[in-house]
This record gives C-alpha cells, sequence and structure tokens, in this order.
C-alpha cells in the first residue's frame, strides 16, 4: 500500500467518526499536510483518490470539502471494467449479484408498483414477444428485456436499487460473454407470466418465475 494510499484510508475514516456534512470543510491542503504529517505531493494524491470515490471535492481557496458519494456513479465505473478483467468468472460473479439484488426486491415492486408501471410491463413483454418470436434473442430482444427488468426494479421506488441494476444491465447487453438463453419461447412465456402476476398482484408466482429466468446465467 502506498503512502498516499494509507494517507487517504486516514482521511477516510476521520470523516467517517466525524459529524462533517455534505459541503463541510474537512481541512485545507496545508492542515492536511500537517495534520497527517506529509509532502504536498502525497496529500493531492491522498485527496485524489478520495475524490475519484466521491468523498471528497476539492476547492481552490477553499480546501478540501465533505461530499456525498453516488454509489451508483462508482458502480457504473467500476462494474465494466471488473466485467472484463475478470472475464468469465467475473461475469457469474455479477450475475450473481443482479441475481440477489433483483429477486430480493420483488417484495418492494409488489408493494410499491403503479397501474401505470405494470402496463408498461405488459407492453415491454408484448414487445419482447414479437421480437424474439421471430428473431431469437437478438439485439433488440436483449434491449427489451434489460428494460423489462428495469421496470421492476423501478418499482421498487428506490432509485439506487434501481439504478445498480441499470449499471448490470448496460453490463449483460453489451457483455461479449453473455450467453444468450437458447429457447425463445421459454423467455416469451416467462415475460408474459411475470407481467400477468403483477397484474394479479400475485407475488410467489413472480418470485417462482424470476427465480427460474435468472438463475440460469448464475452458473459457473
Amino acid at each position: 500500500m502506498t503512502l498516499s494510499t494509507t494517507v487517504a484510508n486516514r482521511i477516510h475514516a476521520d470523516i467517517l467518526s466525524s459529524k462533517l456534512a455534505e459541503g463541510d470543510l474537512f481541512m485545507t491542503s496545508d492542515q492536511i499536510e500537517k495534520r497527517y504529517e506529509v509532502s504536498r505531493t502525497v496529500a493531492r494524491e491522498a485527496v485524489s483518490q478520495l475524490q475519484a470515490l466521491g468523498v471528497v471535492t476539492s476547492r481552490r481557496r477553499k480546501g478540501v470539502l465533505v461530499a456525498q458519494p453516488d454509489p451508483v456513479k462508482l458502480s457504473a465505473r467500476w462494474v465494466p471494467m471488473f466485467g472484463r478483467v475478470a472475464g468469465a468468472k467475473g461475469f457469474h460473479l455479477l450475475a450473481q449479484w443482479r441475481y440477489v439484488i433483483e429477486l430480493g426486491a420483488v417484495d418492494l415492486a409488489m408493494t410499491h408498483a403503479t397501474d401505470g408501471q405494470v402496463r408498461r410491463l405488459v407492453v415491454l413483454a408484448d414487445e419482447f414477444d414479437a421480437v424474439a418470436a421471430q428473431h431469437g434473442h437478438n439485439a433488440e430482444a436483449d434491449r427489451i428485456d434489460m428494460a423489462f427488468h428495469g421496470v421492476i426494479l423501478e418499482m421498487t421506488g428506490n432509485p439506487l436499487i434501481a439504478g445498480m441494476h441499470q449499471v448490470l444491465a448496460d453490463y449483460f447487453q453489451f457483455s461479449a460473454i453473455y450467453n444468450h438463453p437458447p429457447h425463445a419461447r421459454k423467455a416469451i412465456r416467462e415475460h408474459h407470466t411475470i407481467a400477468e402476476a403483477f397484474q394479479r398482484r400475485d407475488l410467489e408466482t413472480v418470485r417462482s418465475i424470476l427465480r427460474s429466468h435468472l438463475l440460469p446465467s448464475t452458473a459457473d
């Protein structure tokens, strides 16, 4: 671990243990150098690391301010790189993460879904049917498929859950490792069944079909 990373970790810990809120001044650059007994270069590198994580912002003539990290934006940065570098293993780890997020969100989605969102789900199921029945799992079918699942996560009313899913959806849609399901008819039936179950507010059916729908992609 480099000295700048060590200092960044110490600054992060000090911010967490403080009562500072977003926008509050943490320290000036000079104060950071003195407090952590490091050179200006090391202090700048440490602050840059924390800026990349969204923990702080740096303002000229003002100093280092506490910031509010955006988990979705951070995930959008590292997920594609992780998937590319880790290869097939990374793909399956991310697929398992998606499985946990989506299946775990079903209760909230069922509770908070609006009539408009349910209607949109039905429309997307019909659109997927029209494309996949004729062309199988092509790029357009994949786009509709991801939009369908995105609506389910939007139903939770939680932008963090929906945002995380969108990051993963973008990765899977453009991943060269992604193995398209071989049976389009099965996927078509599952989309219709899920949409109809949301119309009936049938939680157990949605859970069961989603589990069957997503589980194959998590296998090594």
